[in-house]
């Protein structure tokens, strides 16, 4: 692999994650100059987060079918549409309409960027070049805020959107010239009826999920807004497995589905998104029990983020030599210690320090490398990128779904008790991850 190509690569992940990281500061100054309320600022994380869902499996799908190229460099052309939108629109439904743009975008850079490791470079170097890779996201969140900070102090917030234009014409030039060009093995149709099937599904489980919330009064299974999306899904996932025995070329195909390697993928995927939502929790319980401000909480997490930094491009080395299993072990038990050290013992700056780190390096254990390493040797060649976008899929459910079971526990207790004894069950379901963690292969080398 070029240089030049793992920069392109690098660049456009790195772009999209500092998307979300920066977001944070940009919200108050956003909703004081267009006078948006809280449920609008809201519905600007919630049509990225439903529209990357959508995004993610179809861009994944159009890379196998169509090359990795031209669906990197329309991916990269839909987010750089979504951040002009963002920089220039003066009105909430403009800015919903580009930040979904820019959640769609955003869907295929990772998966698609993974499959091309996959396809241009060596397999003994595979797991060092995902490491850094998924070290982005740790990078993004590291200088994201100040940088932020930053440009709100000096510009305006519609800089922090303005500066992702120039870095994606950058990257599109890039990629125009260093990602190879590549006729796909797999067929060309379009699995048009899979991909609404799932996408839809998905987007009404996000939905249904994301109103069980202790902070929706009288809501819960019960109340028709939460039960019918809920059960709208289900019937809509149930149905796909038939709709796709009968296509010519299925988004979830066979050899995805009954692959055991795979299955114990995406359910480790799944927990990799509880351990992020544990992590949303830390600067509230830091606020409630330590009574610490808020906009100094958050320096708590340098640690973990730290952790995150440093743990994805190690684990990334280590996993061309030891191979994934014992690293995905390692990741779900220090994800599983840390969680649960966060609910059994007395917060302190200390207990920040020692658990956040290793929160950090379990995650970067967990998704930076080993999983996609993973995916890449086991997945047939004509579905990387679905299986690297399924695998995102997964996390970002695994996120929705156990961010509305923790929120509802974090709020049985004052003082950050019950925070305490969310981070504490997740701890506990961390720990069932280490069930598919020791069923994946043994020391399999690169």
């Amino acid at each position: 692999m070029s240089k030049r190509l793992l920069l392109t690569l690098f660049a456009g992940v790195l772009m999209a994650a500092l998307d979300i990281a920066i977001l944070g500061p940009a919200q108050p100054a956003l909703r004081s100059e267009l006078a948006i309320g809280p449920g609008g600022a809201s519905w600007l994380v919630s049509l990225y987060v439903l529209a990357n869902l959508v995004g993610t499996p179809l861009l994944g799908h159009l890379s196998d079918r169509h090359g990795r190229k031209p669906i990197y460099l329309l991916s990269v052309s839909l987010f750089a549409a979504g951040s002009f939108g963002m920089t220039l629109g003066h009105s909430l439904t403009v800015l919903l309409i580009s930040r979904a743009l820019q959640g769609f975008g955003s869907g295929g850079l990772f998966p698609v960027a993974s499959a091309v490791i996959g396809e241009t470079i060596e397999p003994a170097r595979q797991g060092r070049m995902l490491g850094l890779l998924g070290s982005t996201f740790g990078i993004a969140f590291l200088i994201g805020p100040p940088l932020g900070g930053i440009l709100l102090k000096f510009a305006s917030w519609r800089w922090i959107f303005a500066l992702n234009i120039p870095l994606s014409v950058a990257v599109l030039v890039l990629a125009a010239r260093s990602i190879p060009s590549r006729r796909p093995r797999g067929g060309s149709a379009l699995d048009i009826a899979g991909l609404a099937l799932f996408a839809a599904g998905l987007v009404l489980l996000a939905i249904g999920l994301s109103g069980i919330s202790p902070n929706q009064p009288g809501w819960g299974l019960a109340h028709p807004q939460v039960w019918g999306p809920l059960a709208g899904s289900l019937v809509l996932l149930a149905a796909l497995p038939s709709v796709e025995r009968r296509a010519t070329s299925p988004l979830l195909s066979p050899a995805l589905v009954r692959n055991p390697v795979l299955r114990r993928v995406f359910l480790l995927g799944l927990g990799a998104g509880l351990g992020e939502v544990g992590v949303i929790l830390l600067p509230d319980l830091a606020v409630q029990a330590m009574g610490m401000a808020k906009d100094k909480a958050s320096f708590l997490l340098l640690p973990l983020v730290l952790g995150l930094t440093v743990g994805a491009p190690l684990s990334g080395r280590l996993l061309d030599r030891i191979g994934a299993r014992p690293l995905v072990l390692l990741g779900a038990l220090l994800q599983a210690g840390s969680l649960g050290a966060f609910g059994l013992f007395p917060t302190t700056t200390l207990l920040y320090d020692v658990a956040g780190a290793g929160l950090g390096v379990g995650l970067a254990c967990l998704l930076a490398g080993p999983l996609r390493w993973l995916l890449l040797r086991h997945a047939p060649e004509e579905n990387r990128a679905v299986a690297q976008s399924l695998l995102s899929t997964t996390h970002s459910v695994g996120q929705v779904a156990t961010a509305a079971l923790l929120g509802a526990v974090a709020e049985t207790g004052i003082h950050g008790i019950g925070h305490q004894r969310a981070l504490a069950v997740a701890g506990a379901l961390s720990l069932l991850l280490l069930i598919p963690a020791w069923l994946l292969p043994g020391r399999q080398k690169a």
